[in-house]
């Protein structure tokens, strides 16, 4: 029995008590019924509502008393985890402020380092560095070479190796005017430095344009490397204002290739298959100096062989000769043998001893 149910029932029993009461109030008038049965069975069902309140309250209280300590039970759980979390959280914290001290110092850091390569020696320097660590990343160890010296003893910084062929990388490009650049405050002030800018590209283009020497096995090219995007971007697509010098034909008429760390694999790529094909040219060009040998010597043997044949035929032509020499010999020899004994007398018969005077 449901909690609503057993206070229903206990109001009725209220209501039939006072009634009962009511009714037992003396008055004036006849003689009442005898209502002591009525009251006993009342009472025993009021006994028997109670107890069935009793047990539904003791019900309700052991429902209660899991609830709350289900409750509990979930409430301790959600406080580990939330415990839990917030010392992830404090955790994490104290990791993002440890991340952040150290970006500080890496902020510093890089400010030093950015001031450390203003100079153009650490700067050029880093930028070699740089194009050596591409090349180790990316080519096996006996495909390049660093710091190489040609044999009038100038060095160029990288060279890469196809074949018999080598390919010239400078790494000392001069990117301050660059950073000047980014600083201006207009756009005519930027136009102005942006113009300077390409007038040293064009002197580092003549001074990169030198390591082009087909007497030392280089490439009719050489590369300029740019080891900033920013800096390839800047001189290969730039304003394009009409009074600007023209740095990329520049660099062609100078045999000078630019390359930035995206592009300069791609360009070794390309320089690899012409590489292979002036080999293919080199080989075919050998390959039909062979052909042409071969030919000659073939022609000399059919010279040879005609030789030879016209000495079989005169051969021939003295073995016929001489046959019929020798046929016209032997028949003289047979007519010879057949030639009748002179008339007049017959052969004397030779003397079968030797006389006194053939043996003085």
């Amino acid at each position: 029995m449901g909690v609503g149910e057993g206070l229903g029932v206990a109001a009725l029993v209220i209501a039939v008590i006072a009634a009962i009461v009511a009714l037992r109030r003396p008055a004036a008038g006849p003689a009442q019924p005898d209502l002591g049965p009525a009251v006993e069975l009342l009472r025993a069902s009021v006994e028997d509502m109670r107890s069935a309140d009793q047990a539904a309250i003791a019900e309700l209280r052991a429902e209660l008393q899991r609830t709350l300590g289900a409750s509990e039970q979930r409430i301790v759980t959600q406080t580990g985890t939330t415990q839990r979390a917030l010392t992830d959280l404090s955790r994490q914290l104290g990791a993002l402020g440890e991340q952040g001290t150290r970006i500080a110092e890496l902020a510093r850091d890089i400010g030093s380092l950015h001031d450390l390569l203003r100079a153009p020696k650490p700067r050029g320097g880093f930028g070699e560095l740089m194009l050596e660590r591409l090349l180790q990343d990316c080519l096996p160890a006996s495909a390049y070479e660093v710091q190489y010296m040609y044999r009038d003893g100038s060095r160029v910084d990288a060279v890469v190796h196809y074949g018999s062929r080598i390919v010239p990388i400078d790494a000392k490009f001069p990117n301050e005017s660059y950073t000047q650049i980014a600083a201006a405050r207009d756009d005519a002030e930027r136009r102005a430095r942006r113009r300077a800018f390409l007038q040293q590209v064009r002197r580092h283009v003549d001074a990169v344009a030198r390591y082009v020497a087909p007497q030392e096995g280089t490439i009719d090219y050489s590369f300029m490397y740019l080891p900033s995007e920013a800096i390839y971007q800047e001189l290969t697509l730039g304003d394009g204002a009409p009074d600007e010098p023209d740095v990329l034909a520049y660099c062609a008429e100078r045999h000078v290739i630019p390359a930035s760390p995206n592009t300069l694999l791609a360009y070794l790529q390309v320089v690899a298959l012409g590489v292979r094909g002036l080999a293919m040219q080199e080989r075919t060009r050998e390959l039909q100096q062979g052909i042409a040998q071969v030919r000659r010597e073939f022609e000399r043997f059919v010279q040879l062989h005609d030789q030879l044949g016209h000495h079989l035929e005169n051969a021939t032509k003295k073995f016929d000769e001489t046959e019929r020499a020798l046929a016209r010999a032997s028949g003289a020899i047979e007519g010879l043998s057949q030639v009748p004994i002179a008339a007049g007398g017959e052969q004397a018969t030779l003397p079968l001893a030797l006389t006194d005077d053939d043996r003085g």
